[in-house]
């Protein structure tokens, strides 16, 4: 009989929540939303070795790039934030990507639910593994990882996007159940699942479609103080199930400062885990999802200047020909406040 009760109230305060339109939460407090937003306009110089540039190594088109170019990226915020009757805090956050040459659309969009047990998040989210990585310091107009150097110089196809850019997974904003503990002795721990890893309302697809699949991951991360030192560190895992392109892995990463200089490393490893046929793995061949990573850096802050310094390097199996697609940089970073949200920035 409690089972029951227990479950009917559960399917009860559901319904209150996604409808809201009970007398007690009317007369609550309205929810207090907010808009921010962010800009950046960057102008740079790059350029590319013509032969490495080819479609294929077969190719005879060289194709030309201009050397010096202009991109932007800007970002309007809205979030929302109240409290329940009994206590909780609900909050919600919804950012529209404003530049022209994608057109607008919409990146993150989640609801919030935080109380003693921690924050649940709904929607399209960072996966946990993501916010409870830690990654080394930097600064500047574009990171060591990302995607975002692609954009100024061309990179083998299997390591310029997605897992393979940086160092960790979980970054991607779909649709996921989230949770994060509250800190306890410096620790918190989290996990998320990502029922289809594409991104439509349509019915999700399981492990057996190879194009998409569900997500499982989780980690944890400490963040506290070692003599005078701050102290971060945190591993994460997460698991994809999604047939032929089924895959694993994990993140390890720490950081420490000491007065006005921080340093940190990371490293990753992804494993396929899929069949291309019966007894056959996909690991080791043209289509495996094999990779792993390291990233060190360090950085300098005093005033309104900030330095950095990084090292990435990352390694994927290469679709064709065997071997590997590689890619290694370095990368100095600097940053300059120019006035209240004003920065000066350059890779």
């Amino acid at each position: 009989m409690k089972k029951s009760l227990y479950l009917t109230s559960a399917l009860v305060a559901a319904g209150v929540l996604a409808l809201g339109s009970t007398s007690s939460m009317a007369a609550g407090k309205k929810m207090k939303v907010g808009i921010s937003g962010s800009y950046e306009a960057l102008v740079g110089y790059a350029t590319n070795s013509k032969g490495f540039t080819n479609a294929s190594p077969a190719s005879t088109v060289l194709p030309s790039y201009n050397t010096i170019d202009v991109k932007t990226d800007s970002e309007i915020r809205f979030t929302g934030s109240t409290k329940t009757d009994s206590g909780l805090a609900i909050g919600l956050k919804i950012e529209l990507e404003g530049d022209q040459a994608t057109g607008a659309r919409i990146d993150q969009s989640y609801v919030t639910i935080s109380g003693g047990f921690g924050e649940v998040s709904l929607g399209a989210n960072v996966a946990a593994a993501a916010a409870l990585a830690v990654q080394p310091p930097g600064t500047g107009a574009l990171g060591a990882t990302g995607p975002d150097a692609s954009a100024w110089i061309v990179m083998p196809a299997g390591i310029s996007t997605g897992a393979a850019a940086g160092i960790g997974v979980g970054g991607g904003d779909g649709n996921k159940i989230r949770w994060k503990s509250k800190a306890f002795s410096g620790f918190t721990i989290g996990a998320s699942y990502q029922p289809d890893t594409a991104n439509s309302n349509a019915i999700g697809t399981n492990g057996g479609n190879a194009a998409v699949g569900d997500q499982i991951d989780g980690g944890i991360q400490y963040s506290g103080k070692v003599g005078k030192n701050a102290v971060k560190a945190g591993v994460t895992y997460w698991t994809n199930d999604a047939g032929t392109a089924s895959k694993d892995g994990y993140q390890i990463g720490a950081s420490v400062t000491m007065g006005s200089i921080t340093i940190g490393a990371g490293m990753d490893e992804h494993r396929s885990q899929g069949n291309v046929a019966a007894g056959t793995p996909v690991s080791g061949t043209g289509t495996s999802l094999d990779a792993d990573g390291v990233i060190v850096g360090a950085q300098w802050a005093q005033g309104a200047t900030t330095l950095s310094l990084n090292y990435f390097n990352k390694q994927k199996e290469n679709a064709t020909g065997g071997g590997e697609d590689s890619t290694e940089r370095w990368t100095l970073g600097a940053k300059y406040a120019m006035g209240p949200g004003v920065d000066f920035v350059g890779t």
